[in-house]
């Protein structure tokens, strides 16, 4: 979209079985977006952790959990390489963007009715977290998760 409301389009055209949510910026090219999956529905097509680069238009899908009812929340470093998500069971996962992998970080982050919104420090070595692990869900601390040494950029 352009300064002056030309050129208005969506980024991604959702479609009635999908659900978008929880966007946020990586860089000046580059969109992460959640397509939920927390419902046998919406399994029906590809869901999880997506990217979209705003001049191509090209998306590529990060992946999706098997634990729980899937990724809810998503974010990345400034730098691209990681991405972090977390599921409704207030689990942290770290992504490798450039090989894929998926591996769990950080477990017991209870937090109804809220959740973790996980988001990286400017250097990617650590990951804030929302949990209410210590007060068992009850009220709600904000946590730092270091990024494991052996995925440390």
């Amino acid at each position: 979209m352009q300064a002056d409301g030309s050129g208005n389009r969506p980024l991604f055209a959702e479609a009635p079985s999908d659900w978008v949510t929880h966007e946020v910026f990586v860089d000046r090219d580059t969109v992460l977006f959640n397509l939920m999956g927390h419902t046998p529905e919406l399994r029906l097509r590809p869901t999880g952790i997506q990217s979209i680069h705003l001049r191509t238009n090209e998306v590529l899908p990060l992946g999706q959990t098997a634990r729980g009812q899937g990724f809810w929340h998503c974010n990345a470093t400034p730098d691209g390489r990681w991405a972090v998500g977390d599921n409704f069971d207030g689990e942290v996962f770290l992504i490798n963007r450039h090989t894929g992998e998926i591996r769990l970080v950080s477990t017991g982050h209870v937090m109804k009715p809220d959740h973790t919104h996980p988001n990286f420090s400017p250097d990617g070595t650590r990951i804030l977290v929302q949990s209410g692990m210590l007060s068992g869900g009850t009220s709600l601390d904000l946590m730092l998760i270091p990024v494991p040494e052996t995925a440390a950029p």
